[in-house]
């Protein structure tokens, strides 16, 4: 998912799958963006092996489509995929806050609760960054994630970030009300209360669901 930390050393091809997904999340590389190899790779400094091999990787994260005679593009999205994404999310990610809640180690609380008023401080400045606190949002997210100790849930939810990157738009505009939500799930986390990090945590993605959805209708996304 976005933010999500490394596990090692990484090679040239998931630097540039890194950097190419942050673009489309961020909205620098919109829907239907044509994506061509020698001008990524001029961008990048990097030769057109790991180009080639990054854009494979994100069009097996359904981040990139490839049309014959026409090459690699963004993937646009249709409400109907937004709904199922999200329907998914309202099931795994309130589960996983739950677990997070009774598995949580108190180091990761503390990366949970300094991650959360790092987010707070950047989205309560008018002028912030809107890249950085869209980070920093996804990293508070995938602290809480990882904290709930299930590779297999972690997985699934991290499949599902990079199925509507919703962040790059317009989450920028909702970030107050973010950091209420924030809060909420964080003060429950450092309290252990499972059922009430959870519901907390479901509250902030339906949330999202809505702006998301409210979104897509406003820019003409397909309905089917």
């Amino acid at each position: 998912m976005p933010g999500k930390r490394d596990r090692g050393s990484t090679t040239k091809a998931e630097e540039a799958f890194t950097a190419i997904r942050r673009q489309i999340e961020r909205g620098q590389l919109p829907g239907g963006a044509k994506l061509t190899l020698q001008s990524l790779s001029d961008e990048m400094q990097m030769s057109l092996t790991p180009i080639r091999e990054a854009l494979r990787m994100l069009q097996a994260h359904g981040l990139v489509e490839y049309r014959p005679h026409h090459g690699h593009v963004v993937t646009r999205y249709s409400i109907p995929r937004a709904e199922e994404i999200y329907l998914l999310r309202e099931t795994l990610e309130p589960l996983a806050t739950r677990l997070a809640a009774q598995r949580a180690s108190e180091r990761e609380l503390e990366e949970i609760r300094g991650l959360h008023e790092e987010f707070r401080a950047a989205a309560e400045k008018e002028d912030g960054e809107q890249g950085v606190i869209v980070d920093l949002n996804a990293l508070w997210h995938r602290a809480v994630y990882e904290a709930a100790h299930s590779g297999f849930l972690d997985d699934f939810i991290d499949r599902l970030w990079t199925g509507v990157p919703y962040q790059a738009i317009w989450f920028i505009h909702r970030r107050h009300r973010s950091v209420l939500d924030h809060s909420a799930v964080t003060e429950a986390l450092l309290a252990h209360e499972a059922d009430a990090a959870g519901s907390a945590m479901l509250n902030h993605i339906e949330r999202g669901k809505k702006a998301t959805i409210e979104h897509l209708r406003a820019i003409g996304a397909p309905e089917t």
